[in-house]
């Protein structure tokens, strides 16, 4: 069990805890040797869960692969942690610090300025499940693909049909709306991004898809005030 308390320094910045990933419990939960501390840090090594996404049981055929691809990810690397701040200490209700992880190795061939958390997700080795009890917000970790990607991803969970399908779900979607990039609506004259809060009320039966800026405003269509495609 962990219970080796550590003196923890009065200038370690909260929200921010680093170290290395010493043991992998589960897809979502393993254990951390600290390096940079913060206020609520009270062991020398910590058990971490990860915000908002569900890996399955060990118990389940899928649990061991999750397993795996989070070894194979984190033991041995260092990370950095952003520690919840709406939980009690920042812990759930079995006392694991309740995170959304980064990688450091910015040489690393996984794209790091995602969090672990979506990586796990991407890899289809977890489920979203956005906890209204903690602070993060999974929608946040979706900023940096394409628009295409970032709308199936958020597809692709909808439907639960597990990240890992996600590039035939695109190659779906890009056949269905001939290799569409931007979507506008039957109903008006704007286009947008496929993952602007706009772009996602609109019905299916009234979608219009353009495969690049130049032919939405060529078919009449204006950009989007709030997602500002090209």
């Amino acid at each position: 069990m962990l219970v080796s308390l550590l003196l923890i320094p009065a200038s370690a910045a909260p929200d921010e805890a680093s170290g290395v990933v010493t043991n992998v419990v589960d897809g979502d939960t393993f254990d951390f040797r600290i390096e940079k501390t913060d206020p609520r840090i009270i062991y020398e090594i910590e058990r971490v869960r990860l915000a908002d996404v569900d890996s399955p049981e060990m118990s389940t055929p899928e649990g061991p692969p999750a397993k795996v691809y989070t070894t194979e990810t984190l033991l041995g690397k260092k990370v950095w942690l952003d520690i919840d701040n709406r939980s009690v200490d920042g812990r759930d209700p079995y006392d694991r610090l309740l995170v959304v992880v980064y990688l450091e190795d910015l040489s690393s061939s996984i794209n790091v300025t995602h969090p672990f958390n979506r990586l796990l997700v991407d890899a289809g080795q977890a489920q979203i499940k956005d906890y209204t009890n903690n602070e993060f917000d999974p929608d946040d970790w979706w900023g940096n693909g394409t628009p295409e990607t970032n709308y199936m991803f958020e597809k692709a969970n909808v439907k639960g049909v597990g990240y890992k399908n996600v590039v035939t779900l695109i190659q779906t979607q890009q056949e269905t709306d001939g290799g569409g990039q931007f979507v506008g609506s039957t109903k008006s004259d704007k286009y947008h991004c496929p993952t602007c809060r706009w772009a996602q009320k609109i019905l299916p039966e009234n979608e219009i898809w353009f495969a690049s800026s130049e032919e939405a405003r060529a078919a009449g269509y204006v950009p989007c005030g709030v997602c500002h495609p090209p």
